[in-house]
């Protein structure tokens, strides 16, 4: 469990350090797609992990064998961190001005 735990931090601090922010007008284009793959992948990373979920536990005679299995895991979180990054990226990139550049 601890290493799944680390893979997903792990992940979610690569994509949120991997932020697309551009600066002019070219670089806000490509940042606006960048953000677009993010919040896409955020929202495919939700499907899968909604669309596979364990199967329900059926307890034997004596009400034994299940434990709680929390409807949050770590796909989920992922999925909803890319997502958010994506958004913020693209709020970020339409409220931030062009930086001029001499030529």
């Amino acid at each position: 469990m601890g290493l799944a735990r680390r893979s997903v931090a792990l992940v979610a601090s690569l994509t949120l350090l991997a932020g697309c922010f551009g600066y002019n007008r070219s670089a806000k284009r490509w940042a606006y797609v960048g953000n677009a793959v993010l919040i896409a992948a955020g929202g495919a990373t939700i499907a899968l992990d909604v669309t596979s979920k364990d199967p329900p536990c059926m307890p034997d005679a004596n009400n034994n064998g299940c434990s709680y299995r929390s409807p949050i895991r770590g796909a989920l979180v992922v999925g909803a961190v890319l997502a958010a990054a994506g958004v913020f990226g693209i709020l970020f990139n339409a409220t931030r001005d062009n930086v001029k550049t001499s030529r």
